[in-house]
């Protein structure tokens, strides 16, 4: 099993965030591998970019509440009680809440 580390400070300012992750996921397009990313970085259009072909790549990351494409209904769930998950899901998509 293989394992790459990426370091996404190192990204040139100007470059768009899904054109450098384009780049950094080339040698492992579409082949289905999952990628972690950190919550600054993560988000809804770049989780729709990398699950589409030719990427084929799966995203798994904690997402800001200030990101856009979160429905906002879930955004008002206050009410829920710790411990108690919520998803929401979206053709090949889901949110746990």
């Amino acid at each position: 099993m293989q394992y790459f580390i990426w370091v996404l400070k190192l990204r040139p300012k100007g470059i768009p965030l899904a054109s450098y992750f384009e780049e950094l996921t080339k040698s492992i397009q579409g082949t289905n591998r999952n990628i972690m990313i950190d919550n600054l970085f993560t988000s809804i259009p770049l989780a729709e970019k990398l699950l589409m072909k030719p990427m084929n790549l799966i995203n798994t990351g904690t997402l800001k509440k200030n990101k856009k494409g979160i429905p906002p209904e879930l955004l008002q769930l206050r009410s829920q009680s710790v411990g108690t998950p919520m998803y929401c899901f979206d053709q090949v998509k889901t949110l746990v809440i």
